[in-house]
């Protein structure tokens, strides 16, 4: 009797896997092709538009894709470095301008052509290069909750008011690429000198340096903190998907700073091929709109933002070009400003 049991289950176990393996080919599922993704933490949460762009993909793609996450994007190249050989890497996406140079120094990348992409005038100073490519972009300045601060700042000197004294989170700029993106935009506005004496004057005026961006949000909407360096779109975040009206962001009177996001292969990638269909899917229309509505950024290419909300905010906030140029700073300026950051904090050099 031992036996015929033995023998019963050994044949529903082979008709089991038999059944499996033909469901996993109708669905067209091959489980060797596995894509694997680093992105930041807020592309790849629930809310983000990394799981509709992957559920949308996996459709067609016959493979699985795998989300690393990296936090923060300014700690993709780290832990790109720590755990690329390990895991491998198809696709990096969450790089702004300030990491580009450093990655390229660092990894060889696959060529990407987007000649044929119709960019918004905003985007084609980021096509800088032909290893990464700009999927979305946005403008940075400080948010506040509307009727809460006595005095609103208009300009940058006005955040030394004692009034915002521990009241502003700010983001460090050695982990978070808005940290750097602030950092840069008071250096490019009063020069390096003049820059880093108001950033230590700022020292007093912030609750603390976030090691990410959503870690000083956070900060600001336990109102912990009355101000928050963020983009222009997060009131807009607030409205759409909160209902709540609550939030404005300050149109200062300094050029804005400019973040554009890019996305790159790296040249050791396994899944190369499907990972340029990743990229294509994130660059069609489809794709710019699930990116624009699910990560609050401005798309790159022309005409998905029109007839949207995301086209009024631009159109307000944007309306006199009042942006800082774009640029690609090399290592050597990136590292002397954050030596020098670094040593500020420390109060090593005052």
């Amino acid at each position: 009797m031992r036996h015929v049991i033995i023998y019963l289950t050994l044949v529903y176990l082979v008709l089991f896997l038999a059944v499996l393996n033909r469901q996993q080919k109708k669905e067209g599922f091959d489980n060797t092709n596995n894509v694997r993704i680093f992105a930041y933490s807020s592309f790849t949460s629930l809310t983000g538009p990394g799981p509709k762009l992957k559920e949308l993909f996996e459709k067609t793609c016959n493979c699985r894709l795998e989300f690393v996450d990296g936090n923060d994007a300014g700690m993709l190249l780290q832990r790109l470095k720590l755990e690329s050989e390990s895991l491998g890497a198809d696709l990096v996406i969450g790089f702004d301008q300030y990491d580009l140079q450093k990655a390229l120094s660092e990894y060889k990348w696959r060529k990407l052509d987007f000649s044929n992409l119709n960019i918004e005038p905003e985007v084609k100073p980021a096509l800088a290069n032909s290893y990464f490519v700009p999927y979305d972009w946005g403008v940075l300045g400080f948010i506040t909750r509307k009727n809460e601060l006595k005095n609103v700042p208009a300009k940058l000197d006005d955040l030394l008011n004692p009034e915002f004294a521990r009241k502003i989170a700010l983001q460090d700029p050695r982990s978070s690429s808005p940290g750097m993106q602030f950092l840069f935009w008071v250096i490019r506005t009063k020069g390096e000198e003049e820059g880093l004496r108001f950033i230590q004057r700022m020292f007093d005026q912030v609750h603390s340096y976030s090691p990410s961006w959503s870690m000083a949000y956070g900060l600001f909407q336990k109102k912990k903190a009355s101000l928050v360096y963020s983009y222009l779109t997060s009131p807009l975040y607030h409205e759409m998907i909160e209902k709540d009206t609550n939030y404005e962001a300050l149109p200062f009177m300094e050029p804005l700073a400019v973040q554009y996001e890019f996305l790159g292969i790296p040249d050791f990638c396994k899944q190369c091929a499907l990972a340029e269909q990743f990229v294509n899917l994130m660059l069609s229309p489809e794709g710019q709109k699930i990116i624009m509505e699910s990560n609050f950024m401005f798309p790159v290419l022309k005409d998905v933002r029109k007839g949207t909300s995301f086209q009024a905010v631009s159109e307000q906030m944007i309306k006199d070009k009042n942006l800082l140029p774009f640029e690609i700073p090399s290592n050597t300026d990136i590292e002397r400003l954050l030596k020098r950051w670094s040593e500020l904090r420390r109060g090593e050099k005052n």
